[in-house]
């Protein structure tokens, strides 16, 4: 957990934040096959290499403590009143333990020739383990019982018992070695390396420890510093990325985030950088690094350099890189200012969400509010959860015999949905499955022991827009925004077609195609894929039909903003909302609603990033806003 400085209006102040938790249990996790490795050399060259691991462990633990020492220290001229429960001269002693241990284990012959002057000869290990032991108990009196939540709280002192327990069976090893030695036949340097490798396995469960006690200690501190910097930054996408890295450290100290949110808030962190970005970097252009080559001219290392620059530089995680077409200069140029999942899903959205109990998930209870507003909305034929029919339809005892589309009540990307045609006496689905009304009706209730579900009739688009949904219902994605003045605004939108005919669903992350939407206009843009596979490119015309997209104008347009501007003010948990709307023949129909939207395909579709738009500098209001009183209270 290497320090890092947060600048913030106390200057003194110096913070550990998760990016450092993260990069320490990497480096944590490193030194175990490191060790294993050098246990093995030593056995082969009779270098004694494991003692010069432990020194890499003792050390770590040095600057670990140095920074919680900092830390210490500016926690008491900050005047929040969060205080360090431990004090500085605590991290201050025990950073001088580590260093005098460092020196000891690189220290060699020297080291040896005055450990054998002292008698008896493991004295010295055994004032080491009455150290640990106070330190274990230091830390059990002294830690903040109420850090943590008790989902999330790490397992500080169970670690530092086992560890302990180790290092007393160390001790022993170290006290009775030369019956030990003689009973098992070992020879000294075999019996010397092991119990080099067991002083390892302790100092590791220390150190794991160690690291979850100053994630602990730091979150508090680093928790303030890091609202203060977001609160402060003028650029939109650049106070996104900060409220994202402080909400995820809200995680380790509130006990208003959950484990699930905790995990995801951290995975965001580790998958966009670090080992787990390197790796997706390396597969990414493993996979379509070719054809970027023959479109670009950059070679595939070129690419893979560029999108480490882009990672580390801008927090991007690798697939921005294709997704966006930050290897054009055009776009590259613009690479900071994209807004990824993890700062929008995994933070600014939740930062930003005012509890009424309006929700948007469960697509029944908001099939029925939008139903009792007069809202038009897909109408729902007929619903099951648990296994057991939904009391609101405990007359239908077979489905009405139209084409259906049925799918999970909770759920998004099209996952699970499925059509099925009603050629009479049976509905058909694709696999060629045939089922009666009723036997439908029973299949749906069977269906939701595992997954809640509800059928809705199959809707038909506009005649107009005929051409270009091969036969499946296609629907522009609305996002609005509630602004500065409190009312609600259309920001962006995109228009959602599928590609293969007779396919379920025309998600953009099924494989489905989608353009862009002039908001004033109406008119939809070149369309295109998610831009990650060696086919993705751009369309004027439908690839199946052929029918120009580029340049269309969606019929009934101003309708359907209409509708969506007036819906949103009924589900004001949600500052932002990507509506899913159906252009029929009598009009727009509201199939769903997401209060987190995905917004790659705005920014893939539209060719510029949302962080200097609109919708980017509305969701930086509102994080600056919101971003104290939902992390600190």
């Amino acid at each position: 957990m290497t320090p890092t400085t947060l600048t913030t209006s106390t200057p003194t102040l110096r913070a550990l934040d998760p990016r450092d938790l993260i990069r320490s249990v990497l480096i944590w996790a490193l030194l175990i096959p490191l060790a294993l490795i050098s246990f093995l050399a030593a056995e082969i060259t009779h270098l004694d290499l494991v003692d010069a691991v432990n020194a890499l462990v003792y050390g770590f633990g040095a600057l670990l403590a140095i920074a919680l020492a900092r830390q210490a220290s500016g926690a008491a001229a900050d005047g929040t009143g969060v205080g360090d429960p431990f004090g500085r001269l605590f991290w201050l002693a025990a950073a001088a333990f580590c260093a005098v241990f460092v020196l000891s284990e690189l220290g060699g012959d020297f080291i040896e020739h005055f450990e054998a002057r002292m008698q008896p000869i493991w004295l010295g290990h055994a004032l080491c383990w009455i150290a640990a032991g106070a330190f274990v108990l230091c830390v059990a009196l002294l830690r903040p019982r109420h850090a943590r939540p008790a989902k999330v709280t790490a397992p500080v002192i169970s670690l530092l018992a086992v560890g302990f327990g180790l290092q007393s069976m160390a001790l022993g090893l170290d006290i009775g070695e030369p019956h030990l030695r003689h009973h098992f036949g070992v020879d000294p340097l075999t019996y010397d390396n092991l119990n080099d490798l067991l002083e390892f396995a302790f100092l590791q469960l220390y150190l794991l420890a160690f690291i979850g006690l100053a994630a602990e200690v730091s979150a508090q501190h680093a928790l303030r510093a890091q609202v203060a910097r977001a609160e402060s930054i003028e650029d939109s996408a650049e106070c996104l990325r900060a409220a994202q890295l402080a909400f995820t450290t809200a995680a380790f100290t509130s006990h208003k985030i959950n484990r699930r949110r905790l995990s995801r808030a951290v995975m965001g962190l580790v998958t966009g950088s670090g080992i787990g970005g390197i790796m997706g970097a390396i597969k990414l252009t493993r996979h379509l690094g070719p054809s970027i080559r023959r479109r670009s001219g950059k070679s595939l290392f070129r690419q893979f350099v560029e999108q480490m620059r882009f990672m580390f530089r801008h927090h991007l995680a690798p697939k921005a890189y294709y997704q966006f077409e930050l290897f054009d200069p055009a776009c590259g140029n613009l690479a900071s200012q994209y807004l990824q999942r993890n700062e929008t899903k995994s933070a600014a959205y939740k930062i930003m969400h005012r509890a009424t109990g309006h929700r948007l998930s469960e697509k029944l209870d908001f099939h029925n509010r939008c139903h009792e507003l007069g809202l038009p909305i897909a109408p729902v034929v007929f619903a099951a959860a648990e296994g057991a029919v939904e009391e609101q339809f405990r007359d239908i005892t077979a489905l009405p015999e139209t084409d259906l589309f049925i799918k999970p009540r909770k759920g998004s990307g099209g996952r699970g949905a499925a059509k099925w045609q009603f050629l009479a006496p049976f509905f058909t689905h694709k696999d060629g499955t045939q089922l009666t009304a009723t036997g439908l009706r029973q299949w749906v209730v069977d269906q939701s022991a595992q997954e809640n579900m509800l059928v809705q009739t199959l809707l038909t688009n506009h005649p107009d827009l005929a051409d270009i949904n091969c036969g499946t219902l296609a629907t522009v994605r609305i996002v609005t925004c509630r602004n500065e003045s409190g009312g609600y605004e259309v920001t962006d939108a995109a228009f959602r077609m599928p590609r293969v005919s007779g396919s379920a669903v025309d998600n953009f992350h099924a494989g489905g195609i989608a353009s862009s939407v002039d908001i004033a206009t109406g008119r939809l843009g070149a369309a295109t894929d998610l831009g990650l596979s060696p086919k993705s490119g751009w369309f004027d015309a439908h690839p199946v039909t052929g029918a120009v997209i580029r340049g269309r104008a969606l019929p009934c347009w101003q309708e359907a903003r209409d509708l969506v501007e007036r819906a949103h003010p009924h589900f004001s948990d949600f500052a932002v909302i990507g509506w899913d709307v159906g252009i029929l023949a009598d009009g727009p129909c509201i199939i769903e609603a997401n209060g987190a939207p995905d917004l790659d395909i705005i920014q893939r579709t539209a060719r510029h990033p949302l962080g200097n738009a609109r919708l980017g500098r509305l969701m930086a209001w509102h994080v600056r806003r919101d971003l104290r009183h939902a992390l600190l209270g």
